[in-house]
């Protein structure tokens, strides 16, 4: 089975290899490049809590020298692959999430961080979630701290426009619902819509697969979790059935 991804290529590696293992042919079409932006040392001062919902805010700090002052600090997760590389990163209190900002709000809500205190969000120019909004109707306040951004490709690579006019990609895997709209957009752009009435997109959660709803005809599986983990069942559970099929 012939599975694409379109993660940025610098978190695609770990990802890459444990579909690869499954036996599947995995290639690579990034549709957002992550850009790092500098942290200054001072810009938690004062901060109670950290917010972290993606790896990248965490990754941005790691070249900051504010990250001696973060790892004292406790961190909110979206999930487990950023609660991991909390730890990786020296944080002495990680409190992990579900695996959507959405999830991060009850339980930004009930630490006493939230109650009386500076919490800092380690955030990209583009929110699937408004997460400050959800906790300011609860009467928390979140600080925006800007630690990336993700600029949208504007061109499918032309061996994926070619493997996918051929019908030789059988899955492609879409963590974000900005992601699933620049796939709409790039594969309308190069007139491979009918193309992908026989490719399975693996879908994050339900918010990857209504950025899709514009497409017709499309299969879509959506993850059972909004994790990693859950989407390599998902294309363990589609290789299987490709090859009883």
């Amino acid at each position: 089975m012939h599975v694409l991804l379109t993660r940025p290529e610098r978190d695609a590696a770990v990802l890459q290899a444990r579909i690869a293992a499954l036996g599947c042919r995995v290639s690579l079409a990034p549709l957002l490049d992550i850009q790092l932006r500098p942290i200054a040392a001072d810009a938690l001062a004062g901060a109670t809590a950290i917010v972290a919902t993606s790896r990248n805010g965490l990754k941005a700090l790691a070249h900051s020298d504010a990250l001696q002052t973060a790892r004292a600090l406790p961190i909110f997760a979206v999930g487990p692959a950023t609660a991991q590389l909390a730890h990786e990163l020296g944080f002495e209190t990680v409190i992990p999430g579900a695996g959507t900002g959405a999830d991060l709000v009850p339980i930004v809500s009930a630490h006493p961080s939230a109650a009386s205190g500076k919490l800092v969000h380690l955030a990209g120019d583009h929110l699937a979630f408004d997460l400050a909004g959800a906790l300011r109707e609860r009467g928390i306040e979140l600080n925006v701290l800007p630690a990336y951004a993700s600029v949208a490709a504007e061109t499918l690579q032309a061996p994926v426009v070619a493997d996918l006019a051929a019908r030789e990609i059988d899955a492609v895997v879409l963590m974000s619902p900005r992601s699933a709209a620049i796939w709409a957009r790039l594969t309308a752009q190069d007139r491979l819509h009918p193309a992908l009435t026989g490719v399975t997109h693996i879908c994050l959660s339900d918010a990857v697969a209504g950025a899709l709803s514009g497409i017709d005809g499309l299969t879509k599986v959506i993850a059972e979790q909004p994790n990693a983990d859950a989407i390599v069942s998902a294309v363990y559970r589609l290789a299987g059935s490709a090859k009883t099929g």
